[in-house]
């Protein structure tokens, strides 16, 4: 069984037989990969804290062939999102991320770009950022890494530039469309306030972006994820319940 080393983020962990974990990892090389941690699941374990959700870490695991389970080796923890615990928004958060990830990778197929969108986004979270902001912005993109993500600035059909205010979408064809190609079914419209938040979390680093978008614009986002990947993120579910409890845009602070 080679010994392979990688960078990763803990996306989740199951229970597994008596005293073992299955954990699953996004890897900077590896991609998603599922490995057993053997005796984790107790207060003393060495690996336990390097298992948590969230958790970024240094990895070293065993590798069977045709085995659909790696063996953990060794976890270093690089940096703990045990913080985000007493921040709920936070902490609801960052599953959504995770579970985002795990719809959208795949096992064994390196996809650095959405590792790389895991980490500003629990960092982003560690470093007190709205929670919102940060779960919306990565439904966003990862539509773009998963190549679905419609041209915002063109018409679809004809490539006319679409002036400023707001779109239409061909739900059908799934493309924003001119008003001279507005199909007789299936339109949504997504107001001049939600245009502009996908413009600007399109093009600027998630540090910028303080807000949630409006409610049309995160209502398509969450559609056109749902007919892409034909999965529902359940870890929306609470984080909404939390932000409406706290009455704000994240109810962390």
């Amino acid at each position: 069984m080679p010994l392979r080393r990688d960078e990763a983020f803990v996306l989740a962990r199951y229970p597994f037989r008596e005293r073992d974990f299955v954990v699953v990892l996004l890897g900077r090389a590896a991609g998603q990969l599922r490995v057993v941690a053997r005796r984790v699941r107790s207060l003393r374990a060495s690996h336990a804290t390097a298992t948590e959700p969230l958790a970024h870490v240094r990895v070293t695991y065993f590798e069977r062939a045709g085995s659909e389970l790696a063996t953990l080796d060794e976890a270093e923890v690089i940096r703990s999102a045990f913080d985000l615990a007493s921040r709920p928004p936070a902490w609801a958060a960052g599953q959504v991320v995770a579970e985002l990830a795990l719809v959208y990778t795949q096992p064994g197929q390196r996809n650095e770009p959405a590792f790389r969108l895991v980490e500003r986004c629990v960092a982003c979270l560690l470093d007190g950022h709205d929670s919102a902001a940060v779960a919306w912005y990565a439904e966003l993109w990862f539509l773009r890494l998963g190549g679905v993500f419609p041209e915002l600035a063109r018409c679809g059909v004809c490539g006319v530039g679409l002036p400023p205010g707001p779109r239409l979408f061909d739900g059908l064809e799934k493309r924003f469309v001119c008003a001279e190609h507005r199909p007789a079914g299936s339109v949504a419209r997504i107001a001049a306030a939600g245009v502009e938040w996908l413009q600007r979390a399109s093009r600027l680093p998630l540090e910028q972006i303080g807000e949630a978008p409006p409610a049309d614009a995160a209502g398509w986002l969450v559609s056109l994820r749902e007919a892409f990947t034909e999965r529902e993120v359940k870890s929306w579910r609470y984080l909404r319940l939390l932000l409406k409890d706290g009455g704000g845009a994240d109810g962390s602070r």
